[in-house]
């Protein structure tokens, strides 16, 4: 998967295993050591850089946005406003990569869509074939196969 790009990368893997407090939904997000959201909370760099390595993680896992923002509320504690904030400046800060990313999703979608559906019609040409399949007459000297075997006639 194509990294994301980031302001800073340092102390990528120790940072994701720290929480953060809980952030407001309007906290800015600036280039400097740290910013001061609305409600008076400090909002560091590295606050930042942990959520944004959280939601690299996802993305690895193909979640969706709304997937992404559920998983970091109730696994680490993370506000959904400061989720969704770093989530907007990541995408416009990789716009072509969301573009591609965003395709994957609907071919994931589809595929899921698929699988349940081919698993719905095996199921449903299970419970209607009969125990036995009786064998066609024998016509010109060919003789059918036997077992259970679907065949379709083409007019």
């Amino acid at each position: 998967m194509q990294e994301l790009q980031s302001s800073t990368q340092a102390s990528h893997d120790s940072q994701s295993e720290q929480q953060p407090n809980n952030h407001t939904p309007d906290a800015p997000v600036t280039d400097s050591g740290s910013a001061t959201a609305n409600g008076g909370k400090k909002v560091s760099r590295q606050d930042i850089e942990l959520v944004q390595n959280l939601i690299e993680r996802c993305l690895q896992l193909y979640m969706n946005k709304d997937e992404v923002v559920k998983t970091l509320l109730t696994r680490a504690k993370i506000d959904p406003g400061f989720t969704t904030l770093v989530w907007k400046k990541l995408e416009e800060e990789n716009a072509d990569f969301f573009k591609a990313y965003y395709i994957r999703l609907k071919l994931k979608k589809q595929i899921l869509l698929f699988n349940h559906l081919l698993e719905h019609q095996y199921h449903l040409m299970k419970s209607s074939l009969p125990a036995t399949v009786p064998l066609a007459p024998i016509q010109n000297g060919i003789h059918p196969m036997s077992g259970n075997y679907c065949v379709l006639w083409m007019y």
